[in-house]
């Protein structure tokens, strides 16, 4: 890396930021490439076509946040853009994104969902339907089937029962 001669203001680098994550897939949600936070997920988009829809969540979150910002600053332009990427990303995630009783964790660079009652392993991820909620940007009644779903099948009592015997809970 070089060091560069530009200078700008932290809201103009949250700006490009923002600009740089604008980039959608066949499905129009968010590209997740091979750097995904979960270092299982790096190959879901190695070939550039993967999506992921815990991203779209997360994106909606960033730019419902930062249409707050610019409107602080009165840059009215910005406003309106976060506010149209939001809406068409919550529609495409609610298109897109619903697997019938959760909310799907991706796509692979050849279209086929992960995270989807169709998939051998990774029916479900916690992540996903997490963050349908935290980003308010989920289907309230889907958000709560998401995290229901969650609760039936990836939480462990029985095991959790046995660990409180042996470690104080």
């Amino acid at each position: 890396p070089g060091h560069s001669e530009e200078v700008a203001s932290l809201y103009e680098h949250c700006a490009r930021a923002i600009l740089n994550s604008l980039k959608f897939g066949e499905h129009g949600l968010p590209l997740i490439g091979s750097g995904d936070w979960n270092d299982g997920m790096n190959l879901v988009g190695e070939h550039g076509k993967g999506e992921s829809v815990w991203l779209g969540f997360f994106l909606h979150e960033v730019l419902t946040r930062f249409t707050e910002v610019a409107n602080t600053r009165g840059d009215i332009a910005w406003v309106e853009r976060c506010q149209k990427e939001a809406a068409r990303l919550r529609r495409n995630l609610e298109e897109h994104g619903w697997d019938g009783a959760w909310y799907r964790r991706a796509y692979f660079d050849d279209g086929s969902p992960l995270g989807s009652a169709v998939n051998p392993e990774c029916q479900i991820d916690s992540l996903a339907q997490s963050w349908s909620v935290l980003s308010g940007a989920g289907d309230h009644e889907r958000s709560r089937m998401a995290m229901e779903a969650v609760d039936e099948r990836l939480v462990r009592r029985a095991q959790q029962a046995s660990e409180c015997e042996v470690t104080p809970c």
